[in-house]
């Protein structure tokens, strides 16, 4: 056809048109959904740091910050229980963390090095079983801990948080451990290394970016946890940070200036987090087969 360049002949829309109609439509749709995230972040913030007399002043709501205060702070932690909330977090979610990780490693690595029947059908099954919503494993583990007498503790927690992310974890590793060639072990068993000195010094190396990238994960499960803690913890001293905030909007002396000062707290770990350690949750996505 006249009039169009080389490679768009039969083409109506000239090629470096639609490149460019493409790269317009990425922007604008990146845009928006930046503008959609960054609107109620932006919010909280405000309502977070301001004092609430500022921010609701003549029955409106101003939202441009004026000044900074760390009045909704000091009333978090002085008239409520936020700083210990806020330790059961930490500690059930580096405990679950640390043990959904850990069994990651150990059957991502025994579904790809080791041959037995079913191998492919159990590694689905596993991940199969990341379908289910948590509220449908919370119930049978509540009888189960209510039977072993371990309701309200953090171990009982710790279980049922990594019930709930150890299926992905080990379908994730078990996909990226198939990228570690097998030749580097060969290798280091030449060399006299026994299997576990391999693994340790000669995988494990390999795969920092696979099991980062389920580390992350399971932190984001375990920290973001609202229903599995609800079921399981009983005490209000043992509840986590995401049900004591929510209990916070039953307290007439609590308002939306403390309210939103305890969102923006739950938000920090999962921002440094993503921050620090984002090079690693993509390779680990991508190399894993994920992409």
């Amino acid at each position: 056809m006249l009039g169009l360049g080389e490679g768009e002949a039969g083409s109506i829309v000239p090629q470096h048109l639609q490149r460019r109609i493409k790269r317009v439509s990425v922007v604008v749709v990146a845009l928006a959904v930046a503008i959609f995230v960054t609107i109620p972040v932006y919010v909280m913030v405000a309502v977070a740091v301001q004092d609430p007399t500022n921010v609701f002043a003549g029955g409106d709501v101003h939202l441009l910050i004026d000044s900074v205060t760390l009045r909704n702070f000091e009333v978090l932690f002085e008239e409520t229980a936020t700083v210990r909330y806020f330790t059961n977090s930490l500690i059930v979610t580096i405990s679950s963390t640390i043990l959904s990780t850990s069994l990651a490693v150990a059957a991502g690595y025994g579904l790809t090095r080791f041959d037995f029947t079913g191998k492919t059908v159990a590694a689905r099954a596993v991940l199969f079983s990341y379908m289910f919503s948590p509220i449908v494993l919370a119930i049978p583990l509540y009888v189960i801990f209510y039977t072993l007498g371990l309701l309200d503790s953090y171990f009982a927690l710790t279980l049922g948080l990594t019930a709930i992310s150890a299926p992905f974890t080990i379908w994730l590793m078990w996909q990226y451990f198939q990228t570690v060639p097998i030749a580097l072990e060969e290798s280091a068993w030449v060399r006299g290394a026994s299997r576990t000195r391999t693994v340790w010094d000669v995988v494990l190396p390999v795969a920092r970016p696979g099991y980062i990238s389920a580390a992350i994960f399971s932190f984001a499960v375990a920290w973001n946890d609202f229903t599995m803690s609800r079921v399981v913890m009983s005490s209000d001293e043992m509840y986590t940070i995401t049900v004591g905030a929510s209990l916070f909007l039953d307290r007439v002396t609590i308002g939306w200036g403390e309210t939103m000062a305890v969102s923006l707290l739950i938000c920090i770990p999962p921002f440094l987090i993503a921050v620090f350690l984002q090079n690693y949750l993509l390779q680990g996505f991508n190399v894993g087969g994920l992409e």
